[in-house]
């Protein structure tokens, strides 16, 4: 967290963060493990699935922090936070829709999770953009 973001966050929302990024690492640990193991056919196939299955549960869990955060947080982190979201969520459906027109174009053909990687790169920085404008007192119009 930079300290502008720092700056709006209250003693429950910093442990409401603290608990989704928890999740939110766990989750990616057993995701990438899981990714390299079936890709690298280290498991049998009923072992790949429960692996699977524990890295959609952790992810599910991971969604459910941050929505019990943001629920729990004042009007105006709540604001930067929807903020980012709707920026990262509009960025990636460009992405995905111009990217797919240049796939039949020729490009080469990108995985889902590139996608999703940008739209989490411009989530998290449209976070930490919009708490300094908000912290610092500037306005949204």
């Amino acid at each position: 967290m930079t300290s502008a973001c720092a700056s709006l966050f209250t003693p429950r929302d910093t442990q409401n963060y603290k608990v989704f990024t928890a999740w939110m690492i766990a989750a990616t640990i057993v995701f990438a493990a899981t990714t390299l193991l079936i890709d690298g056919k280290f498991l049998p196939p009923s072992a790949g699935w429960a692996l699977t299955a524990g890295a959609v549960v952790l992810l599910l869990f991971t969604v459910r922090a941050y929505v019990s955060f943001l629920r729990q947080a004042d009007e105006l982190l709540r604001k930067v936070h929807l903020d980012a979201l709707a920026l990262a969520f509009g960025i990636g459906v460009v992405m995905m829709m111009g990217y797919r027109l240049c796939e039949r174009l020729g490009a080469p053909k990108l995985d889902v999770n590139d996608p999703l990687l940008v739209m989490m790169l411009v989530w998290i920085g449209a976070q930490i953009v919009f708490a300094r404008r908000y912290a610092g007192g500037e306005s949204d119009e």
